[in-house]
């Protein structure tokens, strides 16, 4: 792949899990993608107060004081959860699929300084992990 889109802080990003895109996972409504993700990864008696965030960045504090106070499910394995919710994403909201599919064979970058798992990294030397789901997911479309 020769090109790349960023597709946080662009017209792309629609593909962030911060965009204003509800999504239902097992017949519960979330506002976001990331109140889903940082729910789901939780506890069931703390998931409510993340569902009733304002936003995505106040679902992620609070997930993140979750996880200070160790209400972190045991089980949850990251990639396997958002790629749920990516799904669900996807098949729920039809512009999410014709973007994604506009993205025709450009690599997709989550850029983001601090984020070296699910982004690039400062650096560019992080895993990108939520743009090669999104790339799975692309290639996954183009066959049908």
């Amino acid at each position: 792949m020769d090109k790349s889109i960023n597709f946080l802080e662009t017209r792309w990003s629609y593909l962030s899990p911060f965009s204003a895109h509800e999504v239902e996972i097992d017949g519960i409504l979330y506002k976001t993608a990331e109140h889903a993700y940082q729910a789901l990864r939780m506890i069931p008696s703390v998931q409510q107060k993340i569902r009733d965030a304002k936003s995505p960045l106040d679902a992620w504090r609070e997930a993140q004081l979750c996880k200070e106070r160790g209400e972190v499910l045991d089980s949850y394995n990251k990639n396997v959860l958002m790629e749920k919710i990516f799904r669900a994403k996807l098949e729920q909201h039809q512009d999410i699929k014709d973007i994604l599919l506009e993205s025709g064979t450009y690599e997709l970058l989550k850029v983001y300084p601090t984020d070296y798992y699910w982004g690039t990294g400062a650096d560019g030397s992080g895993e990108n992990q939520m743009g090669k789901l999104w790339m799975k997911l692309r290639f996954e479309l183009q066959q049908i």
